[in-house]
């Protein structure tokens, strides 16, 4: 199926609002240990300037490290948000049903997909990824998609589908 998606459409596609939920989800995990964190050097070290001091720099330093990790991460999807913004267009279309549900064990449980991609003489299985989850943190739900249709976009490199929109 040719692919005819906007730019304002992928923007909106649950895959790149799903990354944009995980950017935003450890940039706040991080700003939460940040500000947690702020008070232990002074409150141990409140009676000594000497060890205000290195209480200060002991948490800067734990910041940084910390801030490293989940910059890390948060750096990862975003770059996967933008690599789909500049490479949608090479994707091709499809229509399918989400019915083959899996648990992914590295996305803390959530849900992902292997669904049919009949293209051509070619049918081929292809996951998506873990969009769904029952938490609070999560923007999908399985409810709302579950043995729903959606249409979405096949990355051949990736080998991975990428949800658009649910076909009402």
């Amino acid at each position: 199926m040719k692919n005819d998606f906007t730019m304002e459409e992928i923007k909106n596609s649950v895959e790149y609002q799903w990354r944009k939920n995980q950017v935003k989800l450890y940039l706040t995990l991080w700003l939460i240990i940040v500000g947690a964190t702020i008070f232990i050097p002074i409150i141990v070290s409140a009676s000594n300037y000497e060890l205000i001091v290195f209480g200060i720099i002991s948490w800067l330093c734990a910041i940084v490290i910390f801030g490293l990790l989940f910059g890390s991460f948060a750096l990862f999807s975003y770059s996967k948000m933008r690599y789909l913004l500049k490479n949608y267009q090479k994707f091709n279309s499809y229509e399918v049903v989400l019915d083959k549900v899996s648990t992914s064990y590295a996305y803390r449980g959530a849900i992902y997909y292997t669904v049919t991609i009949n293209d051509k003489d070619l049918s081929k299985k292809v996951d998506t990824n873990p969009y769904f989850s029952s938490s609070l943190m999560s923007k999908f739900s399985c409810e709302d998609y579950n043995n729903k249709k959606v249409v979405g976009l096949y990355d051949d490199n990736m080998d991975k589908f990428y949800i658009v929109k649910r076909v009402d």
